[in-house]
């Protein structure tokens, strides 16, 4: 278990990421799904069976002293693993609840959700947050080119089946000639939310890229659009919709060594690019601006470029 962050989320705030599965050596992910968007970029390897991780105490430890040091607002499973590959989620939840009030909240892809055991793991969350990016097994394949057998219509009844609560979460954006962002999907994709709602009230995400991945050909959707696509789902779907915007980032008061900051932002790097903005954020106060430079000098950390900003990753 990998505990990273916290991580600025325009969904959930001052976000500490909990990585309950470890990318095998030499790849950059472990999912079930290789997305075209993936910030992960696409050397992962294509788990496709939950299993048993375990959990060690001092894990626990570690994330019990980080939760008192950084304050956050939500403890997210989420990082370079899919977090219901790991069938111990739920007992994840129900320590980190015995330890603190902070909600719990789960960054998924659901291709598991069918399966009973994996559903019991994510009712321990305060929020499931779900992947739907298509409203076709065919534009699914395209997006998300999930491994082999798994079929859209069973993550939808997963999702039918949570018995917390359930935001959707979809990304708009296109790539080459692959897009998710014309009139039609959105159309199609709203007949998806209005199923799922009646089976449970929903709440949507709207997000695009706004991290880089190894595809030059991605292309983000501008905040009018986003925001336009979200005014149609409220009144039209009845649903609460809300959408991705650049906010002013919440400072992280932190005060550790140059050594362990260096250690924190590559375990943060790995798993998510940021901007230096981003980075200074989360450790004001122990100088992180000149750990960072440090890193970059070392050829630890380089730049990648989406939408004229540089995000800083491990090389």
């Amino acid at each position: 278990m990998k505990i990273y962050g916290p991580v600025p989320s325009w969904r959930l705030g001052n976000s500490l990421g909990v990585d309950l599965v470890d990318a095998p050596p030499g790849y950059s992910k472990a999912c079930p799904f290789n997305c075209l968007y993936c910030h992960l970029g696409h050397k992962g390897t294509r788990m496709s069976e939950p299993v048993q991780v375990d959990l060690p105490t001092k894990d626990f430890d570690n994330l019990f002293a980080k939760i008192d040091e950084t304050k956050p607002d939500y403890i997210t499973f989420s990082g370079q693993g899919e977090p219901t590959l790991n069938l111990n989620l739920g007992q994840a939840a129900k320590r980190i609840k015995e330890m603190c009030n902070i909600p719990i909240a789960v960054l998924t892809n659901a291709c598991f959700a069918p399966r009973k055991d994996v559903r019991a793991g994510l009712d321990m969350c305060d929020v499931v947050i779900a992947k739907i990016d298509a409203p076709t097994q065919d534009l699914f394949e395209k997006i998300n080119q999930p491994a082999k057998g798994i079929r859209l219509a069973d993550i939808i009844g997963g999702i039918k089946s949570i018995n917390t609560k359930v935001c959707i979460q979809t990304l708009v954006f296109s790539c080459a000639n692959t897009t998710n962002a014309d009139d039609d999907t959105i159309g199609a994709l709203m007949d998806v939310y209005r199923d799922i709602n009646k089976s449970r009230p929903i709440e949507v995400l709207l997000g695009t890229v706004t991290r880089p991945s190894d595809d030059e050909n991605l292309r983000p959707v501008d905040s009018k659009k986003l925001s336009g696509i979200a005014e149609r789902i409220s009144e039209e779907c009845g649903i609460k919709a809300r959408y991705f915007s650049e906010k002013e980032q919440k400072k992280v008061n932190r005060n550790i060594s140059q050594d362990k900051l260096a250690a924190e932002m590559t375990d943060l790097l790995l798993r998510r690019p940021c901007t230096r903005e981003e980075i200074i954020s989360r450790f004001d106060g122990s100088d992180p601006a000149v750990v960072l430079d440090k890193l970059i000098g070392r050829g630890v950390l380089g730049l990648k470029v989406l939408d004229k900003k540089d995000y800083y990753v491990v090389l």
